[in-house]
Order: structure tokens, then C-alpha cells, then sequence
């Protein structure tokens, strides 16, 4: 980046700014990752409505929703660890004894499924995605591959109806968000955006930037044990533990999930929205 008094600096993270001042000594203004968050609420309309009986869901599945690219830097192994603590035995009763929190009953014949909307097609990806297929199987977690059914906006392919994405959140009932590394965080805001409690990983772009403004999440640590002998991330199983422990209360307490994710909401608008966006862009051409 060149230096001159006409033109003004502006990078998305803090890390990169320290980064570029270090480097080539220019100052940059931090402009986040932003969404609209005055838009009507994503919710289930007459064309999403069979998305869960259209991809091989029950309405009584709990659904944990992965919306990421299926990349290694997204840790898609943490989620599919999470799933199988949330999936074991005596959670699973619990479950069943206490209800959803929507007052869905789940019985033994329900499935807890991680469910990936995100595709596949970037480079070293296909491997990627079998080992993540060979760690569920391992682990018994149930993965569903909905890419040929979602796309950017609603359609059809191939003679088959298309979903948005933003219609994947509203068949969700808890999303993992478990990147290692994040220029920012997409899908932290899209998760916010649809109300759902987020599992997640605490990225270094996490800690320095998003973590201080106070949001509430299901923390999977921010700490790679060690990776395993597929080159799979692990963190320690007492976290993992954890988190599945915060996450069977979110699940089964309606107040206190709704608690959650309006305080996370409020905390965006004020951060994160288009509004904020305009302070920011104020702020960088006024100074």
C-alpha cells in the first residue's frame, strides 16, 4: 500500500492495522464486517417451510447448522467433535425429558445432525471433506451435504428446488462456527442475524476485535491441542464437554436461549449494522 498524504488507510481487523503500521508505517482506520439488521427477520415462509422434509430432516431433529465453505481453516472437526458430546446417551434423555426449546418433543427416534450448507468447490477441499466424512463415521455423528440444494438466492437446479441460505438458518436450531482463523467472521453476524445460539471457536480476529464488546456464545476455547494423524484439529475433550453442557441448557430453556440471542442481537445493531458501517465511513473520510 503506497504512502501519501491524498489517500486514507482502512483494513478490517485490528491484527491487520498493527500488521500494516508495523510493516510500512501507514495508519489505518478498522472498518468491521457489517450486515442488516433493520431487514425483516429471516423465519419459515410457504417457500421454506418443507426445506427440513426436502433435505431428509424430521421436524423433531435437532438441527446444528455448519453454513461455512468446507474449508480446514473453518475447524468443521470441532463441530463434528461437539455433535458427538451434545449426541451422547444421557444428554440425549435429557433432551427428551425436558423438550426443545420451541416445545418440540425429541425421542429416540430423533437425530441430533450436523447439517453443512457451504460448498465445496475450493482447491484441496474434496480431501478435506473425506476426512470429515471418515471422522463422523468414526465418531457415529450424523452429516448431511445440503451445497446442491442452497444457493446465494432462491431457485431451482437441475429440476430441483433451491434454497437461500439465509433459509438453512431458519431450519437451524443452534449453528457452530469453529474457525481457526477468520479475516473478520461472516457468519458470526449471519448467526446473530437469525437469532440462533452460536458454538463457536475463538479466533485471534475473535479475541482482539468481536470478543470485547461483551457477546454470549458457547466458547469452544481458543487453543489447538494438537491435530491428529489426518492433520485434524483437536482441542482439549473437557472443553468440548462444556460446551455441550451450555449448549443442552440453550436448547431446552426457552428464556434462556431468547436472553442470549437479543442480547447478542442488541450488541450488533450497535456495532455491526449499516447504521454503524455509516459512523465508520463518516469517521474515515472527516478526519
Amino acid at each position: 500500500p503506497p504512502h501519501s498524504p491524498k489517500i486514507k488507510h482502512a483494513v478490517i481487523n485490528s491484527l491487520a492495522q498493527a500488521e500494516l503500521l508495523e510493516r510500512k508505517g501507514i495508519q489505518a482506520m478498522v472498518i468491521p464486517n457489517v450486515f442488516d439488521f433493520e431487514s425483516p427477520p429471516w423465519k419459515q415462509d410457504k417457500y421454506n417451510q418443507d426445506l427440513r422434509a426436502e433435505i431428509g430432516l424430521s421436524e423433531n431433529d435437532l438441527v446444528i447448522l455448519q453454513a461455512t465453505r468446507i474449508v480446514s481453516r473453518k475447524g468443521i472437526e470441532l463441530a463434528i467433535d461437539f455433535t458427538r458430546a451434545l449426541s451422547t446417551t444421557d444428554r440425549r434423555s435429557e433432551l427428551a425429558e425436558k423438550g426443545l426449546y420451541d416445545n418440540r418433543q425429541f425421542s429416540d427416534k430423533d437425530r441430533i445432525v450436523l447439517v453443512l450448507a457451504g460448498y465445496t468447490r475450493d482447491d484441496l477441499t474434496a480431501d478435506y471433506k473425506n476426512k470429515l466424512i471418515e471422522k463422523a463415521v468414526h465418531g457415529g455423528v450424523k452429516l448431511l451435504f445440503i451445497e446442491d440444494r442452497i444457493d446465494a438466492d432462491r431457485g431451482n437446479r437441475d429440476d430441483q428446488k433451491v434454497y437461500s441460505l439465509w433459509d438453512a438458518y431458519t431450519a437451524a436450531d443452534l449453528v457452530t462456527y469453529p474457525s481457526i482463523w477468520e479475516g473478520w467472521g461472516n457468519q458470526f453476524l449471519e448467526a446473530i442475524k437469525a437469532k440462533l445460539p452460536i458454538v463457536m471457536f475463538e479466533y485471534p480476529v475473535y479475541i482482539k476485535d468481536i470478543k470485547p464488546k461483551g457477546f454470549k456464545i458457547i466458547s469452544l476455547g481458543d487453543q489447538i491441542r494438537d491435530y491428529d494423524n489426518a492433520g485434524l484439529s483437536r482441542i482439549d475433550e473437557e472443553i468440548i464437554e462444556s460446551a455441550a453442557d451450555q449448549a443442552l441448557e440453550i436448547i431446552t430453556d426457552s428464556n434462556f436461549r431468547q436472553n442470549m440471542v437479543d442480547h447478542n442481537y442488541t450488541l450488533a445493531q450497535e456495532h455491526y449494522s449499516l447504521t454503524s458501517l455509516g459512523k465508520y465511513l463518516n469517521q474515515l473520510f472527516s478526519d
